[in-house]
């Protein structure tokens, strides 16, 4: 039997909360809630209060990164409120209905960063540096059935839509051969304006989860050979397997 999930991003609430409570009124429950980051509107922990409070219907297995409203001073409270395993720049395991599936958790990082994180975040070049080369050893180092949760985009792809300008503050390139060659199911918000939500090739897929995106969740099923069925359209893009640009150009 497939695992049945749900994945989103960018609830912010209590901002979008309203429409997130009806978005999934009546979905049901889940074997796992997948959240790609913002959980919370300018780190604001009664709206993850009241968000978790939803949460808890959908499933007992809620798994969330931070995103850039998520912030760093929080989430030791957000942490200790229970329910949500938050995985920054973590790796775990579950099991669901005897499916094994590996699940990497992250921010993720930006070929640009922001004017405000260059001002306020010591040394967020390297930071994003070190993150990627860490997310694409992890993401070589198994073959085994993974899921890539990061708040940030891994590939341009699903960038499409945005301002091309504005590309490199969304997410980076870097990770997106390195999925595609894994068959890594990766999942990321942080697009709010994207018009392709999902790009696939061969049993890899980069999906945009983000919740403004969509005004609705994205229910997928997981198989023990890769997603089963997706909610969303997903548009076949190739892979030949070319080594991709590096975050080192990209950073200097």
């Amino acid at each position: 039997m497939p695992a049945k999930l749900l994945a989103t991003a960018d609830i912010h609430s209590p901002k979008y909360f309203a429409r997130f409570r009806e978005a999934v009124e009546g979905l049901g429950k889940f074997d796992a809630v997948l959240i790609a980051g913002d959980l919370m509107e300018d780190g604001k922990i009664d709206g993850l209060k009241i968000l978790m409070n939803e949460l808890k219907k959908l499933s007992d297995t809620i798994i969330a990164v931070p995103g850039n409203e998520d912030y760093d001073d929080v989430l030791p409270r957000a942490k200790s409120l229970g329910l949500i395993k938050w995985l920054d720049d973590e790796v775990i395991k579950i099991n669901i209905n005897g499916i094994s599936l590996r699940i990497i958790g992250s921010r993720g990082s930006l070929e640009k960063p922001t004017t405000w994180q260059l001002r306020n975040i010591p040394h967020i070049t390297d930071t994003y540096k070190r993150r990627v080369e860490w997310l694409r050893s992890i993401l070589n180092s198994s073959r085994e059935l993974t899921i890539l949760l990061t708040h940030y985009a891994p590939s341009f792809k699903t960038l499409q839509g945005e301002d091309p300008r504005i590309w490199p503050t969304l997410g980076i390139r870097d990770l997106e051969n390195v999925i595609f060659a894994n068959n890594v199911i990766a999942i990321h918000g942080h697009a709010h304006e994207s018009t392709v939500r999902c790009v696939r090739s061969r049993n890899a897929y980069i999906i945009n989860a983000s919740f403004i995106n969509h005004w609705k969740p994205v229910i997928m099923e997981v198989g023990p050979e890769g997603l089963v069925s997706i909610s969303i359209e997903c548009r076949e893009v190739k892979y030949e397997g070319r080594s991709g640009p590096s975050i080192l150009d990209f950073m200097k």
